[in-house]
This record gives structure tokens, C-alpha cells and sequence, in this order.
């Protein structure tokens, strides 16, 4: 999903559910938001096209909340194997 995309349904309040996931040593965003076919799911993408990722949590956070979505999930279902520092 390109951000034009983000902000129109943002705007429309079709945005139900906004997550971050680990991957590609970094987070990927994804959104979940009604259409007319139903619910959809898509990752954010970068302007070229591509997965944007972002290198932090607050870097996601602070970009989401330029867009008027000051809340967000974090899934981290790929940091188990991780140990703590």
C-alpha cells in the first residue's frame, strides 16, 4: 500500500487495524482496512514499490502518527529465537 493510498483511508476511517512485524532486520507495517469486497490486509510499501521497512519502532511510530494513526500493535512473533541482552 502506498502512503497516498494510507491517507485516503485514514481520512475515511476505513482503517481498522495497523501492525508491526519483524523482518528483514527491521519492521514491515501492515494495515488492515475495509473496502467493498471486505476487509483487506497489505503491507506498506516504499514509493519505488517494495516492502518499506523501517529500521526502528520509533521511527514506525513517529511516521504513523504523522499520518493521524497514533496507535499501532506490535506483533513479535519473529523475535523467538532472539535472546534477551
Amino acid at each position: 500500500m502506498q502512503v497516498p493510498k494510507l491517507k485516503v483511508l485514514t481520512e475515511a476511517g476505513a482503517v481498522r487495524e495497523v501492525e508491526a512485524m519483524p523482518e528483514q532486520d527491521g519492521w514491515v507495517v501492515w494495515i488492515v482496512y475495509v473496502s467493498h469486497g471486505g476487509e483487506r490486509r497489505e503491507p506498506l510499501e516504499r514509493q519505488r514499490g517494495g516492502v518499506r521497512v523501517f529500521a526502528t519502532l520509533d521511527a514506525v511510530a513517529r511516521f504513523l502518527a504523522g499520518l493521524g494513526l497514533p496507535a499501532f500493535r506490535v506483533n513479535t512473533a519473529g523475535l523467538a529465537g532472539e535472546e534477551p541482552p
